[in-house]
């Protein structure tokens, strides 16, 4: 597999500066960072209508469920109502342990939940899930 583009959805700034160290250390290094729910729902519709969308779709997105403007959740919500954004794989990257958000996230379609820090074994199931879903 190439190299990897990811989008990070985080708010926290430790929790930005954790995953993207991890995710440098794993050599990913091509991430774009969104700190709210409004601003990845932006960035991720106009990279799907930008002439070049289908090369700079991201190969997945890490997103948190607690975020300013727009929860996680209702990010999840009209990324899966777009059909330019329906498909893009999505990871959980959360510290909650919330039943009724993972009830509704995996009937959104996210492809796993990653406890907050992020760390190797999470970055090495997103590799595979994305692997596998290609």
């Amino acid at each position: 597999m190439g190299e990897l583009r990811v989008i990070l959805v985080e708010d926290n700034g430790d929790d930005e500066f954790l995953a993207l160290r991890e995710l440098a250390r794993a050599g990913i290094v091509d991430v774009v960072v969104a700190r709210d729910g409004a601003a990845a729902v932006a960035l991720l519709e106009a990279i799907d209508r930008s002439e070049e969308g289908r090369h700079a779709t991201p190969d997945f997105v890490l997103l948190d469920l607690q975020l300013p403007k727009l929860d996680g959740i209702e990010v999840l919500r009209r990324l899966r109502a777009d059909a330019g954004t329906q498909g893009l794989r999505v990871f959980v990257l959360s510290s909650s342990e919330d039943p009724g958000e993972r009830r509704a996230c995996t009937a959104l379609g996210v492809l796993g939940f990653l406890p907050k820090p992020l760390d190797e074994a999470g970055i090495a199931l997103c590799r595979e899930a994305t692997a596998a879903s290609r």
